[in-house]
């Protein structure tokens, strides 16, 4: 049976904020025709939006709900709230309700209600990605840490692999939140006596608030530049999404001035600390050049691209925070070696290759 879906009410909103409305322009992409129809369609309609207007963020406390999956969230009649719903697919849910309506049945739940006091919720689909967590979670937690601060508030976040929970922790406890109120939660519904919802923060790939970028600016203030000035940046040990001849190009990139860089292999404060100075950043699209959100303003991206991944999550963040964005659409070549088809290796054709680190 499909879970009713039901949507937060005015009354559950303890917190409103006014997320500002900002101007955005057509991204500079280069190799356009590369970029299948269907695909180009589904970035286009946010491509071609000249202004965001602004919105309302909103907060809202929820009593004797369940979480399960990646943060979907039950009420106590199974009914799903809808603004938790994010990029889940129709099994996932499905998946959740059947989860969660087993653990209401008597005896179903192994534990009973945490009522330890109000936890927020920072975990959503994409639990998984470094950038998800930086631009999607991470914000939530600062915005209530930072509009909230009487609450006493624990945080939920996701149960990820070891190097992406490193980079969690460092994150909340850059912004001051002790990890000791940290409730770290699998796919296994759990049932909270009071749960905070933040709503209208960000909607992955058709939204982002200006607001999110607080949380990044908190985390710069806390690191010194590690003084570099042009960052290449690689994914070589992520064994998919990588430029043919990979080697070669890098070192073309250091014959350039620029520092090859795999941020993945860095610990957060490291990361930031490249970034932060960095006013020339090449890399190809993935989880990593999420980092471009602590470069300064006019800082210039070149972001290698699958011809047939549709994105607009970079160009959201050069966007809010005013950097010189190109796309380099790139053939893709080879079998799938990731989750989906746009996985596989690239390739820059010389001509692009050598533009792309000049100034």
């Amino acid at each position: 049976m499909r879970p009713i879906p039901i949507s937060l009410s005015d009354d559950a909103v303890i917190l409103t904020l006014n997320s500002p409305g900002f101007d955005a322009s057509y991204p500079r992409v280069v190799n356009k025709d590369l970029i299948p129809e269907p695909i180009l369609q589904a970035m286009e309609w946010a491509w071609n939006t000249p202004r965001f207007p602004e919105r309302a963020v909103r907060v809202a406390r929820l009593s004797d709900v369940w979480v399960a999956k990646e943060g979907l969230v039950f009420d106590r009649d199974g009914n799903l709230y809808r603004e938790t719903i994010t990029q889940h697919s129709e099994a996932e849910i499905d998946q959740a309700h059947a989860a969660v309506l087993a653990a209401m049945e008597p005896n179903g739940e192994r534990h009973g209600p945490d009522q330890d006091g109000p936890v927020l919720l920072c975990k959503k689909r994409g639990i998984g990605n470094y950038g998800h967590w930086l631009m999607e979670m991470l914000p939530k937690a600062h915005l209530a840490q930072s509009h909230l601060p009487d609450l006493g508030l624990r945080f939920l976040v996701a149960s990820v692999p070891e190097r992406l929970n490193d980079s969690m922790a460092s994150s909340l406890s850059m912004l001051g939140i002790d990890l000791a109120r940290t409730i770290v939660a699998d796919d296994t519904p759990r049932c909270f006596a009071d749960l905070l919802v933040v709503d209208g923060l960000t909607e992955h790939g058709g939204y982002m608030s200006p607001l999110v970028l607080g949380g990044a600016d908190a985390l710069v203030r806390c690191v010194a530049s590690a003084g570099a000035e042009r960052l290449f940046v690689t994914r070589r040990s992520m064994g998919s999404r990588r430029v043919v001849d990979e080697d070669i190009l890098a070192a073309h990139a250091e014959t350039c001035g620029y520092r090859v860089v795999e941020p993945g292999l860095l610990g957060l404060p490291e990361q930031i600390a490249l970034f932060k100075g960095a006013s020339r950043i090449v890399g190809v699209m993935g989880a990593a050049m999420t980092n471009i959100v602590f470069a300064p303003p006019g800082a210039r991206v070149v972001n290698l691209t699958p011809a047939g991944m549709p994105d607009t999550f970079f160009w959201f963040i050069a966007t809010l925070r005013g950097l010189d964005y190109t796309e380099i659409r790139c053939a893709q070549s080879g079998p799938v070696r990731g989750v989906m088809p746009w996985d596989t290796d690239l390739i820059l054709s010389p001509h692009d290759r050598d533009r792309i680190f000049v100034d």
